[in-house]
């Protein structure tokens, strides 16, 4: 997603990029999973998305330059992602169910421009966590729209900033993935229930 660097929202990304470490400092101990996910727990709304290859910024072409997207932790284990393209020429107007007129290549167009999947949230153990940074993994997923994610697990690093503003403290999660072949992804929510 591209910001002017003078728009509130990437002023307040900006701040937010630099109260994290670079490399997050692991804790010294292993916080609980039950702590870990009721501190991680609620609705976030995606506020920015960028991706890398080899460690090369690059445009984030599946999800358009103004995507949308919730993500939803549940204390218990359970999580939800769904990210979209918004630009008009990446969303034709398509109703569900499909229509016998509906083209191919516009619900590919769909495809290629959104993700949503669902399955379990687990804490991971390969790296010692709390409840402001670590790892989880979202799955083994139970539904995915891309076939291949049914059953796999899905690695993210987190880290959690709170900060002060009008209205009170606002909780922002910031979720980095590991998608193959060099590539990775940096999303970036806002906790709002």
């Amino acid at each position: 997603m591209r910001y002017s660097p003078t728009t509130p929202l990437t002023l307040l990304l900006i701040t937010l990029a630099a109260a994290l470490p670079s490399t997050p400092t692991p804790p010294t101990t292993q916080c609980t999973d039950a702590k870990i996910l009721k501190a991680l727990a609620g609705t976030y709304t995606l506020l920015n998305t960028s991706s890398t290859l080899n460690n090369t910024p690059i445009p984030d072409l599946p999800y358009g330059s103004n995507p949308v997207g919730l993500l939803i932790y549940t204390a218990t284990g359970w999580m939800s992602a769904t990210i979209t393209a918004t630009e008009p020429s990446l969303r034709p107007a398509l109703t569900f169910p499909f229509q016998p007129n509906d083209t191919d290549a516009d619900w590919a167009l769909v495809g290629k421009h959104s993700i949503g999947y669902a399955g379990p949230l687990r804490v991971s153990r390969d790296v010692v966590g709390n409840e402001t940074v670590g790892q989880l993994f979202h799955g083994p997923l139970v539904v995915a729209n891309v076939p291949t994610w049914v059953g796999a697990n899905q690695r993210r690093n987190y880290s959690v900033v709170e900060r002060e503003e009008e209205g009170g403290v606002v909780r922002y999660l910031r979720i980095g993935s590991e998608r193959g072949g060099g590539y990775r992804g940096v999303l970036w929510w806002r906790k709002v229930a």
